[in-house]
């Protein structure tokens, strides 16, 4: 899991905006808009990337969270389809790695995601 404990992140949480965190519930899929329970909610997820973005002074490639983040960059994918995505439903500008991976962000909809949960009609 890398250098901390999931509980280290909590304290870090503040560090994303609150803007982003009252838009992205912590518990929701994104995919499915279901409230679940994860071992790392996406406040916790969030506030690696704008750990990674402080140490670099940019938001952290796909390779440099693979070196340097205490998540794997799958984590990111599995949660929010492309890594890139993530970064940028976190508020960040998405630094790409490749021209495919401009690409591949491109092809994302990203009003198609659920950052609430899903109300019940």
């Amino acid at each position: 899991m890398g250098r901390h404990a999931v509980e280290d992140y909590v304290e870090y949480i503040e560090y994303v905006p609150a803007e982003i965190r009252e838009k992205v519930h912590p518990d929701v899929d994104p995919l499915t808009g279901e409230k679940t329970s994860f071992r790392l909610n996406n406040h916790v997820l969030f506030a690696e990337l704008y750990l990674l973005n402080e140490r670099f002074g940019s938001p952290p490639t796909r390779v440099e969270m693979t070196r340097s983040g205490a998540f794997h960059v799958g984590v990111y994918e599995d949660r929010f389809e492309e890594y890139t995505v993530c970064v940028e439903i976190a508020g960040l500008e998405p630094n790409y790695h490749s021209p495919e991976e401009r690409i591949r962000h491109s092809q994302c909809d990203i009003d198609t995601f659920y950052l609430q949960p899903k109300t019940e009609r």
